[in-house]
């Protein structure tokens, strides 16, 4: 008996020593970025002041190839080309599909691999109910209170404004770049981006274009990012899920209300829904999401160190961990989510047909196939069919590279921010769409990031009430750009 005991004790211990040894091997924090001087002056003011402008613009998406306000995009092209003299004078500019944007800016060595910088000049639609909650009209640009306000101050018009702002000012100063430099503004990201976004990147790939490095939104800069990471740290999105919205239809015989039969359309679609809740996809610490906590590890207190080192072990309590709450269970797996239902013109009439849209975000490691597939074997009743709707589907993008020189370059820009902290920049899995999705199937060096410190209730702002960006803060992401195409040379020489 005492052998077996001194036996459990050695593995205790031994298995104690792997994980303290492990834990101390991981390395030391990143050191706080230098503080200084800007690459080039930023007027904050005067910059500020042409954002409020382009908020005045109404280019809102409403649905995927519905109506569009012709007039204000191209309102917006000509605001654009006033308010950035240099840009439009010495850059290439084309336009796709009539109202999105590429320039291209020819660098020293044009054959070697570009830069591209994406942002989306459309916006969603404020709704009538919300209105009385915004201190500022959504549409008024107005600038109050150290504030920007207004539709497209956070997503996205402050990136698309903030990189013309950058090259305008790097222009000024008589910069050329080492590689060429792409501008891509997208005009209907908010609905899939099927005749922006994707008809840039198709253009741009059959010139051959194969880019060192490509930035759209998707991570950002905050206090309280992820859970024992103390201070502000950053997250930039390495990869994004996939989209799938599939539709439901049950059909069964109609009638009078007082004559049920035995199985209803509406009771069919219910349990169906019903099924799906109740069996969600399997969740997993694979993938971005794993990278993401091994990346934490250097800026959390010892304990929780001590379990993110040593995932090989703790992976099942993390996992539960995360998924005790939606945003760390989304992160985790493909998520199902039922968003519209019809059935019924009438209380005493038995409807033939009810309908149900259910929404996927799609975890790297499934695809829309996967996905599908799992769906009616779940439901599995002959009563209901399941196919895809007509928005916009796409599988998870590749996972893109965080030890490529791309990701570096991100990483020392985002620390420039905020120089004198010891800034923590961790690849994360954007669970959310962005017009990046379409150089998936070209380019591994894909990267999220809104250039924006977003402040206490900031996430919430997008697409809510009271959007705003500070006037401070919007300089701050005129210099993220600056930054990133004055660091162009940190790049290795890669050519097409």
């Amino acid at each position: 008996m005492r052998t077996f005991l001194f036996s459990v004790v050695s593995i205790i211990a031994v298995v104690f020593c792997v994980l303290v040894v492990r834990t101390l091997r991981v390395p030391p924090p990143a050191p706080p970025a230098a503080a200084s001087a800007a690459v080039v002056p930023v007027d904050t003011a005067l910059a500020a002041q042409r954002l409020g402008e382009a908020v005045r613009f109404k280019t809102v998406s409403y649905t995927s190839g519905g109506p569009i306000d012709t007039a204000a995009f191209l309102g917006f092209h000509d605001f654009l080309a006033k308010a950035f003299p240099l840009v439009h004078s010495t850059l290439e500019r084309s336009t796709i599909n009539r109202l999105s944007l590429i320039y291209r800016w020819t660098g020293t060595d044009s054959a070697a691999a570009p830069l591209v910088l994406m942002g989306h000049m459309d916006v969603v639609p404020v709704p009538d109910a919300n209105l009385p909650e915004w201190k500022h009209e959504p549409f008024s640009g107005d600038i109050a209170g150290g504030f920007v306000w207004g539709r497209g101050t956070l997503d996205d018009k402050t990136t698309v404004l903030a990189i013309l702002e950058a090259v305008e000012g790097l222009l000024r100063t008589g910069y050329r770049p080492p590689r060429t430099v792409y501008l891509t503004f997208g005009h209907d990201e908010e609905v899939g981006g099927r005749f922006g976004a994707r008809a840039i990147v198709d253009t741009l790939v059959r010139r051959g274009v194969k880019p060192a490095l490509v930035i759209d939104e998707g991570g950002f800069l905050a206090t309280g990012v992820l859970p024992g990471v103390q201070g502000r740290a950053a997250i930039v999105g390495i990869a994004e899920k996939g989209y799938l919205s599939l539709k439901l239809s049950a059909r069964a015989e109609g009638g009078h209300s007082s004559m049920p039969k035995s199985r209803t359309a509406v009771g069919a679609l219910s349990r169906a829904i019903a099924a799906l809740e109740a069996n969600p996809f399997p969740p997993s610490l694979d993938g971005p999401t794993r990278g993401t906590l091994e990346a934490m590890a250097p800026y959390v207190p010892f304990s929780r160190r001590l379990v993110l080192a040593n995932l090989w072990l703790t992976a099942p309590l993390v996992r539960r961990a995360f998924q005790a709450n939606p945003l760390g269970a989304a992160l985790l797996h493909t998520t199902t989510a039922p968003t519209m239902l019809a059935a019924g013109v009438k209380d005493n009439v038995l409807p033939p047909e009810a309908s149900a849209v259910v929404n996927f975000r799609i975890r790297p490691g499934e695809t829309m196939e996967t996905v599908t597939n799992r769906v009616r074997s779940i439901i599995a009743d002959s009563m209901i069919t399941v196919e895809p709707t007509d928005s916009a589907r796409v599988d998870p993008s590749p996972v893109s590279d965080v030890n490529s020189d791309a990701f570096r370059l991100i990483a020392t820009t985002v620390r420039g921010m905020a120089p004198g902290e010891r800034m923590p920049v961790l690849p994360y899995l954007v669970m959310g769409g962005t017009d990046a999705k379409y150089w998936g199937p070209t380019s591994k060096r894909v990267f999220r990031f809104l250039a924006i410190p977003l402040g206490e209730g900031d996430e919430t702002r997008a697409h809510g009430a009271n959007e705003r960006v500070a006037v401070t803060d919007y300089g701050t992401a005129v210099g993220f750009f600056a930054r990133l195409v004055r660091g162009l040379d940190q790049l290795q020489p890669a050519r097409d």
